[in-house]
């Protein structure tokens, strides 16, 4: 019997860590196609993360289309045809919307990278225009990460409770018991 029970689980084991993507992703070409669209950088941010830094909270929250259909271990999750389908559709009808938005408010930002850089030097406070800008930049910043907040839930809910602890699990947290 241990014997039986040690196999199952060097050959589950053996199985996750070979596991591939369901939709395997070409990171590189996917980085150059990002930065063709991001566009011109700013002096200051040469190393820019496009469209990921554009949204209010870019760090901690997941991208939960890339983790479910593009991550190394995405296959152990035993998608369905139905939820792949499900998903991709989502990604497609999101993902346009998305680097929209983020290459509007590059645009805002490096508006106003160049209100402080016309005006050097001759100003002493921040210009209700300048003022004005912020406002827009982080009213579009929310709306975003609202939508990236929407987008999760989404995702959430076109998977089985197994599912998204597989994903915790292949992410590093603990599944909740």
């Amino acid at each position: 019997m241990k014997k039986i029970v040690t196999i199952a689980l060097a050959l589950g084991l053996t199985t996750a860590l070979m596991a591939d993507a369901n939709i395997p992703m070409d990171k590189k070409a996917m980085k150059a196609k990002m930065t063709e669209m991001a566009g011109e950088t700013s002096k200051f941010n040469k190393h820019e993360n496009f469209p990921k830094e554009y949204f209010l909270i870019p760090k901690n929250l997941p991208f939960a289309l890339g983790l479910v259909l593009h991550h190394p271990q995405s296959s152990t999750l035993g998608l369905s045809k139905e939820q792949i389908a499900k998903l991709v559709a989502m990604k497609k009808e999101k993902k346009p919307l998305i680097l929209k938005e983020a290459k509007a408010i590059k645009a805002l930002e490096l508006s106003l990278v160049n209100m402080l850089e016309t005006n050097e030097g001759n100003q002493t406070k921040v210009s209700d225009e300048m003022s004005k800008l912020v406002d827009e930049i982080a009213e579009k910043k929310a709306g975003l990460t609202k939508a990236h907040l929407q987008c999760i839930i989404d995702v959430q809910n076109v998977l089985t409770k197994e599912q998204r602890e597989k994903v915790d699990a292949y992410v590093g947290k603990k599944p909740k018991k």
